[in-house]
């Protein structure tokens, strides 16, 4: 038998490789993640295959001889394809179907005398892919968000912090001035005024506090919709008249543990600031009190930034028919000093946000240009009784030796002052180190110590930890930030009481009360 030559042997292997070569082709467009497609001059089906089908409802072959322009007569953005494809143009572009993303590819078909026959095209299904690019997104806008507000959270919080220092001394030599005036004296004005813009400034920084996250308030249980329409009686008369201030509040809501005064801050800072944005016109600012239970899924989505666990929320929420605001403005609203109005300024809706995350809380913003704003003020419920306040007590009068720590001196003299005005002898210490080395020495004498927490060599929390090391004396801590900072870290100790910068002589006089239970020092 004569042998084959080359050629012939190849020749002979051709048609089984194109049966293969076809059957992986078959195999790749039926298992393919896309659809295979194409059209006649009529707009046709001529091909539709491919695993993507499936996302559509759809069995591979089962368009063909059916019309393109029929079966997406709903979808615009098809329609305007099939007319480019068939207009000879390749091109590709994005198109979202039946819930489904799709990105396309079109390709012209002509036939041997090179006329225009249809066009053919490649749809691969993205939706998980955008899905995905989107939470990466999310996660990235959210992890900005948070270092942003982070940041300027503690550059807010050591500003007052330190501030706090400086109004100390204003406010407590303003008070020993007071003091030693005979009343009716013409100077008694002027330090009234020193002593009045010294408070202003002091509630400046318990905003910029309440921005940080950091803000003192005594929480106590609170029927929301009963507070807040006593604070809609005061802000009826503070809105303009072309402003209709409507309430739609729900009774019975659970109670939820808060400060009164910081919860009428968030309440009149988000009417005012709808009723701003009303202007001049006609309009209406509408607040509504609720109840809503949060889910993981609800969290996850409208508070991002802020620690909420999941579980029921009583909310106040603010709707004014105001400008809007866009995507941009939205994104700075909460920043400190940020406003829209010229001659606006301050911490507003910054200390909101302080507020609301200080209450474990959170706030939800929805708005757009020309359809008004709602802000939504979520609070955790609580479910005990709420109680009356104790009455505030008479100035305290004391004797002993009292130990004060604080490295600022004008914070020592003005201190001092107050404390052998109560009737307590003092010596001093200019920081940790010092302070503790003076108990050790006189532990037997020393009644009561005074310390700040923010202090060189040694701060005030390893200063307390030496103290007891010798002593279990009463300590009184000190700080321009809040007592919550504080009872982070000392709730555990007793014969600890805080006081926070900058205080007046009352503040001091029930500060010692509450640490030494009104017994008398020896």
């Amino acid at each position: 038998m004569p042998a084959l030559d080359e050629n012939e042997t190849d020749r002979k292997a051709q048609p089984r490789q194109r049966r293969e070569s076809e059957s992986q082709l078959r195999y790749v467009v039926d298992n393919g993640p896309f659809i295979l497609w194409a059209v006649d001059a009529e707009g046709l089906f001529t091909l539709a295959e491919g695993q993507g089908l499936a996302g559509l409802g759809q069995e591979p072959g089962a368009a063909v001889g059916i019309s393109a322009f029929e079966r997406y007569r709903d979808y615009p953005e098809v329609q305007v394809a099939l007319r480019r494809g068939l207009a000879g143009e390749a091109f590709s572009y994005t198109v979202e179907v039946k819930g489904r993303t799709y990105e396309t590819r079109t390709f012209p078909l002509r036939d041997a005398a090179g006329k225009l026959a249809g066009f053919s095209a490649v749809s691969l299904d993205i939706t998980e892919r955008q899905q995905a690019e989107a939470e990466r997104s999310r996660m990235r806008e959210q992890l900005l968000d948070a270092q942003r507000l982070e940041s300027l959270g503690l550059l807010a919080g050591g500003i007052a912090h330190d501030f706090n220092n400086i109004l100390t001394i204003i406010l407590g030599s303003a008070y020993s001035a007071s003091f030693a005036i005979p009343p009716g004296d013409p100077a008694q004005a002027d330090i009234q005024s020193v002593i009045t813009a010294s408070e202003r400034a002091a509630d400046l920084t318990r905003q910029m506090l309440a921005y940080a996250g950091r803000g003192n308030f005594e929480a106590s249980p609170i029927e929301l919709s009963a507070h807040v329409g006593e604070i809609a009686k005061l802000l009826e008369m503070t809105v303009s008249r072309k402003v209709q201030l409507r309430l739609e509040l729900e009774p019975d809501l659970p109670l939820i543990l808060a400060g009164a005064a910081q919860l009428q801050q968030v309440v009149m800072n988000l009417v005012l600031n709808g009723a701003e944005a009303i202007g001049d016109a006609v309009g209406t600012v509408r607040v509504t009190t609720g109840v809503q239970v949060l889910d993981a899924s609800s969290v996850a989505s409208s508070f991002p930034s802020a620690e909420l666990a999941p579980g029921r929320y009583a909310f106040v929420e603010v709707c004014d028919t105001g400008v809007g605001m866009d995507a941009a403005t939205q994104a700075k609203i909460f920043d400190p000093f940020f406003t829209t109005k010229f001659t606006g300024r301050g911490l507003g809706l910054s200390a909101v946000l302080g507020i609301m995350r200080a209450h474990k809380g959170g706030i939800r913003v929805c708005s757009s240009p020309g359809a008004g704003s709602t802000f939504t003020a979520f609070f955790p419920s609580c479910d005990v009784e709420a109680t009356e306040g104790e009455a505030a007590q008479a100035m305290y009068r004391a004797e002993g030796l009292a130990l004060l720590v604080d490295d600022d001196e004008g914070v020592r003299r003005v201190t001092r002052n107050l404390l052998t005005g109560f009737g307590l002898s003092v010596i001093e210490a200019v920081d940790g180190r010092q302070g503790a080395q003076l108990l050790a020495e006189r532990a037997a004498d020393v009644a009561v110590v005074i310390l700040d927490m923010t202090m060189p060599e040694m701060s005030g929390e390893e200063a307390f930890r030496e103290i007891r090391r010798h002593s279990q004396v009463p300590v009184l801590l000190m700080s321009g930030f809040t007592q919550v900072e504080i009872a982070k870290r000392f709730s555990a100790h007793d014969r600890t009481s805080f006081l926070q910068k900058p205080f007046t002589p009352s503040e001091l006089s029930d500060a010692l009360r509450l640490l030494l239970e009104e017994e008398v020092l020896a």
